[in-house]
């Protein structure tokens, strides 16, 4: 993905920054080829130099860029093989730009509920999406895209991922636990804007950002936490633009700072880290997964022959590969570890909808279970 976009003063449309920093691109690509070889989507199917031209305005895409153009998933892996230090993510997002009246249904049913201010008929089915969650999910209802009515030292994100209800109520579970002050933003018209970014969709992301800013802003926490990746990316740039004086962490980085409240054990076997993306082994956020597995597993060292592979989820299904390349992987995990942690929730929602051996877990569960078993053993005694 696109390591965030430098914004000076938060005027600047996203769009015109990509279009600078994809011109100055173009001019110093010296057409090595390094880029397209480390592209899990496609390889030998057409050169960067043809990827180049298509990029340029004024150019026409033809039907092969066109159609790797909807399978780039943003993973960046393009990135650090690059020797002139171009970002070829930012010009895959500005050929989604290009080709945003042209998306696959993937893509366009990702977007329809996510975002505030919906217009006409996508505002109907925005409703009737939330509630028919608030139907489903009565004991989160009241923190369903409701605004936060105090201001707390830590404001916890899960942005749209308020229905991903595992996951959110296995974190106010561990927040609780931990006794800080919180509150609570989430939902799909607080989403960051990351989605509709990776679209292309540059005004809708900066919507969405100045809108979330605005909220964090009335909230004044300290410190923001979130489990997605995507999110985490989003409100870093929103602190760049806006000048926050915040700490911005993964649930992950804050829950480990408070381990001595959990029972430490090696509960579990082998473990092997997934890194997303975007959480990299070498983040700050990519160690604090380590060092939680290490706590309750014995986690298996993945940098020796072995890489994370991409989860897939940002081409929304437009690759038919994508299955494939998720069952080779997770085929390969099996052969080193009975259990794969996932650093982001992106990538665990993505990788756990695949039938495999392999058990695919959410980092946060090690600290959840920690608890089930505190309380067993106070229930016994």
């Amino acid at each position: 993905m696109n390591k965030e976009i430098e914004v000076d003063d938060g005027t600047t449309p996203t769009q015109t920054l990509i279009q600078r920093k994809v011109s100055e691109y173009l001019s110093r690509c010296i057409a090595c080829n390094k880029c397209m070889e480390a592209c899990p989507a496609t390889k030998d199917a057409f050169s960067i130099q043809q990827l180049n031209d298509a990029t340029k305005n004024g150019h026409p895409i033809p039907p092969d860029i066109r159609r790797f153009t909807f399978h780039c998933m943003q993973c960046g892996k393009c990135v650090p093989v690059c020797p002139k230090d171009i970002h070829r993510d930012e010009m895959m997002l500005l050929l989604k730009q290009k080709l945003k009246d042209k998306k696959p249904w993937g893509y366009r049913r990702y977007l329809l509920v996510k975002g505030p201010k919906k217009p006409g008929f996508n505002r109907i089915i925005q409703r009737l999406f939330i509630r028919s969650k608030k139907l489903m999910n009565k004991d989160l209802a009241r923190i369903m895209e409701t605004p936060p009515r105090m201001n707390a030292e830590v404001l916890f994100y899960p942005g749209c991922y308020i229905y991903s209800t595992k996951t959110v109520r296995q974190t106010l579970r561990l927040l609780d636990h931990i006794g800080c002050s919180y509150t609570i933003l989430g939902g799909v018209t607080f989403c960051c804007g990351a989605p509709h970014l990776l679209q292309g969709e540059f005004d809708q992301a900066d919507q969405c950002r100045h809108l979330l800013y605005q909220k964090i802003h009335a909230c004044n926490p300290t410190i923001i936490i979130t489990a997605c990746a995507e999110c985490f990316e989003a409100i870093e740039q929103i602190k760049k633009t806006y000048h926050m004086d915040v700490e911005i962490l993964s649930v992950v980085q804050y829950v480990l700072r408070y381990q001595h409240l959990f029972t430490i054990g090696k509960n579990h076997g082998k473990i092997l880290i997934h890194d997303s993306c975007r959480f990299s082994a070498q983040s700050p956020q990519g160690k604090a997964a380590r060092e939680s597995v290490e706590l309750f597993a014995q986690p298996v060292d993945s940098s020796k022959g072995f890489s994370s592979s991409c989860c897939f989820q940002w081409n929304h299904g437009s690759d038919k590969n994508n299955i494939r390349r998720q069952t080779e992987y997770l085929t390969s995990v099996q052969n080193r570890a009975p259990t794969l942690a996932c650093t982001c929730l992106t990538c665990y929602e993505e990788l756990k909808k695949r039938n495999t051996n392999v058990a695919i877990i959410d980092i946060l569960s090690l600290f959840e279970e920690s608890l089930d078993a505190r309380k067993k053993t106070e229930e016994q005694g």
